[in-house]
């Protein structure tokens, strides 16, 4: 696959279209974790929070179009990164293309998925998915990993408590997929 997005570190400017994208009510819909309104200096707090600190369970990605200046479209995240056990929990995609029609998503999960199994070395990724978020479900799938179990009444989101899809793809799995995309 010829990737027409790259996965960088964060820098402090990423705050303001961070800060924009958190208000985009389309996309905070559909995604689980809790709606906040975020001030601009808060914003920057947590992105320099995120560069500055470290965190060895949780990794956040700036995701950027090829050929592009280095512009942050979107971020990604790796989440609960248990070194022991070589387990992780894909964090979520937020990406809001500047070209009309292009829709990132397979391509950030895939990278997301090669930072885990090829940088991080871990043996199992999984998600979480609202049952509602079809594409999202489709594009998870599409890239190999499979449906472990439903969770009812998983995640509280616009106004009332949501069912969930737990997916994974283990590492063996993963050399699939990498070879199906050309990763």
């Amino acid at each position: 696959m010829d990737f027409e997005v790259y996965l960088r570190a964060f820098k402090p400017e990423d705050a303001v279209f961070i800060n924009e994208l958190r208000k985009n009510r389309e996309i905070e819909e559909k995604i689980g974790g809790v709606t906040k309104f975020v001030s601009l200096e808060r914003e920057q707090k947590w992105v320099n929070d995120i560069i500055y600190n470290d965190d060895p369970r949780n990794g956040w990605l700036a995701v950027c179009e090829v050929g592009g200046n280095d512009d942050i479209i979107g971020y990604a995240s790796v989440n609960d990164i248990d070194y022991r056990n070589g387990t992780c929990i894909g964090g979520g995609i937020k990406v809001i293309s500047p070209t009309p029609g292009k829709f990132y998503g397979l391509q950030v999960l895939l990278l997301g998925m090669r930072h885990a199994f090829e940088e991080l070395r871990m043996v199992r990724f999984a998600v979480y998915v609202m049952e509602e978020n079809k594409g999202s479900l489709r594009i998870m799938e599409r890239a190999g990993l499979k449906r472990e179990g439903f969770l009812r009444k998983y995640i509280y989101k616009n106004g009332k408590h949501r069912n969930c899809w737990l997916l994974s793809i283990t590492d063996e799995e993963y050399l699939e997929t990498k070879q199906k995309f050309n990763i």
